[in-house]
């Protein structure tokens, strides 16, 4: 087993990543000092069906509580991070308060269980403890690190939120084995993202590999996963409160990614992972356009790495209009100026403010499918 500390003073914790860490999360929570506090899991059906015998049978041994929280099964995951299902959260959490119980949170699953049970154990009682077991490569590489935490809104995704950082985020890998092909390609999008922005030597991996060659090496997978979840925390402990203009270049590709899913009206249309592909190589068009991008051969390169791993070069279902009104909500506009963050050259970004609204326009007419 791996542990990244993520070290934020009295807000640190760290990082496990192995293989079959599950069948001893007990001992994991007990000498985290977790097991006395009473749990409330947060999971979805599919998801829970897989590890109940595993965590149940661990927590049973060292006799920690918990109650189950499923999410409901609508059109897509991200459907279900509303303001009406994080209610019921915290409805929950209430429901259990008193009687001297010591309540926490545990969020079983992707991005969407992560962010909703952070944005409840943030708020509810001005903050109370809660644990990542990340079950997607999207989570597990990045959701889960870093404490972002939120609810969508019909305008845009995460408008309601805030950063809390978990009591320890668990990562097995071995978890991720149940995960059917399109998860896989949408948890490599993010992958794809730290090569870009900064492993240089990652994204020739990425690059020579592809999806099966690397999912059939374990040694060089989890490689790929601790290197991700490093590259997270060194940046988290940077600028956690994403202040200082340095976390903000883990969102390359997030804005036009962010903006196709509510346009999509966060539909199975697309992932998130398959958005952010796209929304990268969106970046790349605007900074050739504004000659920012100093490498000519970059945005091809891109192109055919997201190939090997199943992810699409443009976006369909949706108009160009729709999508820059989208971004128009974008939560990293400042007094009404867009950022981006924008490829200057393999493993280097810069942020590029107040880009006109015609060449976004342009770039996104370019990627329409």
């Amino acid at each position: 087993m791996k542990t990244i500390p993520v070290r934020l003073k009295e807000r640190s914790y760290d990082i496990l990543i192995g293989q079959n860490l599950l069948g001893s999360i007990g001992t994991s929570f007990r000498k985290a000092g977790l097991a006395d506090r009473q749990f409330i899991l947060v999971s979805q059906k599919n998801i829970w069906a897989l590890f109940e015998k595993k965590i149940s049978e661990s927590f049973a041994k060292e006799q920690i509580q918990y109650k189950l929280f499923l999410l409901p099964s609508l059109k897509s995951s991200e459907a279900c991070k509303t303001q009406a299902v994080w209610s019921r959260l915290i409805k929950s959490l209430a429901s259990l308060d008193g009687k001297n119980r010591s309540l926490a949170l545990l969020a079983l699953g992707g991005g969407v269980v992560g962010d909703l049970t952070g944005f409840a154990a943030a708020v509810y009682r001005r903050g109370i403890p809660y644990v990542q077991i990340p079950t997607t490569l999207t989570a597990q590489v990045d959701s889960a690190i870093g404490g972002k935490t939120g609810v969508d809104l019909p305008e845009g995704k995460n408008l309601l939120g805030c950063i809390y950082q978990p009591a320890m985020v668990l990562s097995d890998i071995s978890a991720l084995s149940s995960l059917p092909d399109r998860h896989w390609s949408d948890g490599f999008a993010e992958v794809i993202k730290y090569g870009m922005i900064q492993d240089v030597s990652l994204f020739e991996l990425l690059e020579k590999t592809g999806l099966q060659a690397l999912r059939g090496d374990a040694e060089k997978f989890e490689e790929v996963i601790e290197r991700c979840a490093k590259i997270k925390a060194d940046t988290v402990e940077a600028d956690e409160f994403d202040k200082k203009g340095v976390r903000i270049v883990l969102n390359f590709g997030h804005t036009a990614g962010h903006a196709i899913e509510a346009a999509s009206a966060y539909s199975r249309a697309y992932t998130h992972g398959e958005a952010v592909g796209v929304g990268m190589l969106v970046a790349c068009d605007i900074s050739r356009s504004l000659g920012v991008l100093k490498d000519a051969n970059l945005t091809q390169r891109l192109e055919k790495t997201l190939m090997k791993f199943n992810l699409p070069l443009h976006f369909k279902g949706v108009s160009a209009g729709q999508v820059l009104e989208a971004i128009g909500y974008d939560k990293k506009s400042i007094q009404k100026k867009n950022r981006f963050i924008l490829p200057v050259k393999l493993g280097k970004v810069t942020v590029v403010k107040d880009i006109p609204s015609e060449v976004i326009q342009s770039a996104l007419e370019g990627r329409k499918g």
